[in-house]
């Protein structure tokens, strides 16, 4: 039942214990660019008592929307009800209707409430669910928080070991879901939305969250420590998927940089590189079986060894792509690099083109820096430049906007007169999505802009861009990010909009209209210091009151030096760094 020309998938018939469908709340294609999801099919598969098979959401209905007509295993087409154990990957919030809607097709009621000891026990992990649980709460019976696929002598053994003892063996199965719940109150990591109690005051603030006796105040995040957890590789290859056959390599987990609007570097913190040595023979493999090495990570410019590795690479025939990486991470060197593999497209990411915005993100690379990439890179042979802005970031100004397009302008310039003496032009992509506040950064406290700002915003930018030569915006859906902002910040009672979703087959008309709070509660509105968040019930290391005073600072006079503010050195050491110095964190300089 597997697909066409996919390889790597596991189709044993299993006689486990322990048989678990791995739910990817959208696409085949999405699904199967996933590492995490990857790791964690492999670990489960390559246990002795586990088995586990795929589910997807089906790609039309991913696409546009609409009814599920069926839902069946990758493996073996069997149905979800089959199983003891339905864990659900979610990496974006945008796919947390269909998780309610996969489940429904299922023949398992989507709320845990309604659920009998019978039904199968649903559990979800990935980054969305473990910066902010609470949206899908009232769906879940456990939550994973934290890096459950990297580690599998630690937490996520230590996870399904209980689920499979506790469910299935001999006269030790409680009577009731409460009990099996109960049972993990001291398992690291796992977060029980049963245990905890929200009151809310009449103004829709949470008033307070009152766990059950035994369980957690705040539920601390897992996080890779060791040089043994296995670096994430792709173990399943599909021409199907997003990235193709590539072998995907996870080369860093978390930055440094400290940008005041990225959860990564927050969440991950402290950033650690894997060493070469670590995925050598994956690579080896990949360059003998003629598949391009994706290195995927949110700091790639810092790893201490990226030059060294995409020679390897090509010095060996083989190709190479690289996820994303900040303007120091490009030298000369990496550029030739680039461009000797054929490459046609180099993306880079001022986010913004102001310098006092600039300062407000703390991401302070001069405009000039990028002018100076884009002649290099045209001139290496690499035709076409993509660029990513944000609009609608805290204190952004109408002149802030216009900054972009003088930055397009001034880039196209170069652009051109890199290009004339390879006798072709290319293009210029420039991506503007609007800024969506995420919990876990000094801009958790911001109010999203509203849409009609951000609409005059993007109109100005069409205007001005229009008919500029070999330049094509292309703008994301206000509304869409809206909904992002909501599925993000919001607590358990969104459910009800989830599910409303859900059964309108994807479609968000009119689902606000009948929820008492809405958009302007949950993303627009600029929140107080002191107010409870919805992801106060998990921890992910990094201090409230740090992320407040940078903030602030942000806000009032944007003369704080790159990175920001110092997080406080609370880690577990850097054990996993390739060059084995001193870990940083995020806007923190290494001691020279």
């Amino acid at each position: 039942m597997t697909r066409p020309r996919e390889t790597g998938a596991i189709r044993r018939r299993p006689r486990a214990s322990l048989p678990v469908a791995l739910v990817y709340p959208n696409a085949y294609r999405v699904g199967m660019a996933n590492l995490g999801f990857q790791r964690l099919y492999h670990y489960l598969n390559s246990h002795p008592r586990y088995s586990a098979e795929r589910f997807f959401l089906p790609e039309t209905v991913a696409r546009r929307g609409g009814a599920i007509s069926r839902l069946l295993s990758e493996e073996h087409a069997r149905p979800l009800s089959y199983f003891t154990l339905i864990a659900f990957s979610v990496s974006f919030e945008n796919d947390y209707p269909a998780v309610p809607a996969m489940l429904s097709v299922g023949g398992i009621p989507p709320l845990s409430e309604d659920r009998k000891p019978s039904h199968p026990l649903i559990v979800a992990g990935g980054v969305a669910v473990s910066i902010n649980p609470e949206p899908l709460a009232a769906f879940m019976d456990l939550i994973f928080i934290g890096e459950i696929e990297d580690d599998p002598e630690m937490a996520q053994t230590g996870f399904f070991d209980r689920i499979e003892e506790l469910r299935l063996r001999p006269g030790s199965r409680p009577t009731d879901r409460a009990a099996l719940l109960n049972e993990f109150r001291d398992q690291p990591a796992v977060y029980v939305p049963s245990a905890y109690r929200f009151t809310f005051a009449d103004s829709g603030l949470i008033h307070a969250i009152d766990p059950q006796p035994g369980f957690p105040r705040t539920v601390s995040a897992a996080k890779r420590r060791s040089k043994r957890s296995p670096v994430p590789v792709s173990v399943l290859f599909s021409p199907d998927s997003e990235f193709g056959e590539s072998l995907l390599v996870e080369t860093n987990r978390g930055c440094g940089r400290g940008c005041r609007f990225c959860a990564a570097g927050w969440i991950h913190f402290p950033v650690r590189y894997a060493g070469f040595d670590r995925f050598r023979r994956e690579a080896e493999e990949a360059v003998a079986e003629s598949r391009s090495i994706g290195l995927i990570g949110s700091d790639l410019a810092g790893h201490p060894e990226l030059e060294s590795i995409l020679t390897w690479i090509v010095d060996r025939g083989g190709a190479f792509s690289l996820s994303s990486i900040r303007p120091e991470g490009l030298s000369q060197r990496i550029i030739e690099l680039m461009a000797k593999t054929g490459q046609q497209i180099a993306t880079l990411a001022p986010e913004v083109a102001s310098n006092r915005l600039k300062k407000v993100i703390g991401k302070e690379i001069p405009s000039a820096r990028f002018h100076e990439l884009v002649a290099k890179l045209v001139g290496a042979g690499i035709p076409n430049i993509r660029f990513y802005f944000m609009i609608g970031l805290p204190t952004e100004t109408d002149e802030d906007v216009d900054q972009i397009v003088d930055f397009v302008t001034q880039s196209r310039t170069v652009f051109v007169g890199a290009s004339r003496p390879r006798g072709k032009i290319g293009k210029i992509g420039v991506q503007v999505n609007p800024f969506v506040p995420k919990a876990w950064t000094p801009f958790q406290w911001a109010g999203m802009a509203s849409g009609p700002v951000l609409e005059r915003k993007i109109a100005a930018l069409r205007k001005a861009l229009a008919k500029t030569p070999n330049v094509g915006l292309r703008v994301e859906s206000p509304r869409e990010a809206l909904r992002q902002a909501v599925l993000s910040r919001g607590d358990r009672r969104i459910a009800a909009a989830i599910l409303r979703v859900a059964s309108q087959q994807g479609r968000w008309a009119g689902v606000f209209k009948q929820e008492k709070l809405g958009p302007a509660f949950y993303a627009l509105r600029e929140r107080d210091y002191n107010e409870i968040f919805p992801w106060d019930v998990v921890n992910h290391g990094v201090s409230r009151k740090r992320l407040r005073e940078i903030y602030l600072k942000s806000l009032s006079s944007g003369k704080s030096q790159p990175g920001g503010i110092l997080i406080p050195t609370t880690s577990q050491g850097g054990e996993d760094c390739a060059d084995g110095s001193e870990e940083t964190y995020p806007g923190q300089r290494r001691r020279g």
